[in-house]
């Protein structure tokens, strides 16, 4: 299992502090993600290459079709994206597995730099430290982000 101190010396939590806040200032953790991970570069490290080319059509989709039948929620997309990927799917259980520590610390304003440790201590406890690779991390970010935004209960089904 891994320590706070070897979250410490793996990464940069200011980095991913700064990014998890420009994520939260624009409310969009979808764009996010979209900029920060190369579909075609990374597919290898995400595990489910046939679910990625149609990440882009899906998106484009679900904006054509919300213009004529209603209101776009953009969180209903990423949440929904969520459910089809292997590797989202283990983040988002190793965040829901401490849901409610990561909803305490929501609720007292903590530092974000406290809430990215405890999610790197979960995802590291679930499938090792050395697992986790860049886009694992924009995941992390985006996950996050979500569950700041739009609430723990929204992003953990409960």
């Amino acid at each position: 299992m891994a320590t706070l101190q070897e979250i410490n010396q793996h990464f940069d939590l200011n980095e991913l502090e700064r990014q998890l806040q420009t994520v939260l200032t624009f409310q969009d953790p979808v764009g996010y993600m979209q900029s920060n991970i190369n579909w075609e570069i990374d597919k290898e490290d995400l595990d489910d290459t046939p679910e990625l080319g149609q990440l882009t059509q899906i998106m484009a989709a679900d904006l054509s079709a919300n213009k004529m039948y209603g209101p776009w929620n953009p969180f209903q997309k990423f949440l929904n994206w969520f459910s089809r990927n292997r590797t989202a799917k283990k983040v988002k259980n190793g965040l829901c597995g401490i849901a409610d520590e990561i909803q305490r610390l929501i609720d007292e304003e903590a530092e974000l730099k406290k809430l990215l440790e405890a999610a790197l201590l979960a995802i590291a406890a679930g499938i090792g430290i050395g697992a986790i690779n860049p886009v694992l991390l924009t995941i992390l970010v985006g996950i996050l982000a979500t569950m700041i935004l739009k609430g723990v209960s929204s992003v953990c089904g409960f």
